[in-house]
């Protein structure tokens, strides 16, 4: 007895939608004014715009949403904030990720305008923090790490140094 199973549709990828360049897609990010484009794209729906944490710090974090070929592409920033692992302000860079839709009750949307403005404050805030001492050697090893690997995979390897990473970085303190 052979179990079959119908393939399962593939699930529709933002990079032609949202035109993601080769190294967009690649390192999951764009730029501070790409995001400004997008923003101001009439093909673009802003749904949320919030300040809010994760486990790598605090960001502003942008849910978008384009016209695909079948329905709605989703995409979620997150930038202007202090990642507290790669020890630096992400003030203009975003990290991007597919997003999956929101349900109806917690759909929001948000003018351009309005995005543009929101984002536009919050970057003028924190360019006045940014301005602080260059990442220590363990913020530069996480940083390598989650550019060759993910974010958690970088910090699951941070992790698995333990007390061998404070050895290698005795002499910064």
């Amino acid at each position: 007895m052979t179990h079959e199973q119908s393939p399962k549709p593939s699930r529709p990828r933002p990079a032609a939608e949202f035109g993601f360049s080769e190294k967009e897609q690649l390192y999951d990010r764009i730029s501070h004014e790409r995001l400004l484009e997008f923003l101001a794209d009439e093909a673009t729906q802003v749904h949320r715009i919030e300040e809010s944490t994760n486990n790598y710090g605090e960001f502003c974090f942008v849910t978008l949403s384009r016209p695909g070929a079948n329905r709605r592409i989703w995409v979620g920033f997150y930038g202007l904030g202090y990642h507290e692992y790669r020890e630096r302000w992400l003030v203009d860079e975003w990290f991007w990720y597919q997003n999956n839709p929101l349900p109806e009750k917690l759909r929001q949307d948000i003018s351009r305008e309005e995005a543009i403005e929101r984002v536009q404050e919050r970057s003028a805030e924190l360019r006045r923090y940014a301005k602080q001492p260059p990442q220590t050697k363990q913020g530069r090893l996480f940083e390598m790490l989650a550019d060759l690997t993910d974010e958690d995979g970088a910090y699951s390897e941070m992790q698995d140094l333990g007390d061998l990473a404070d050895w290698l970085f005795d002499d910064e303190e």
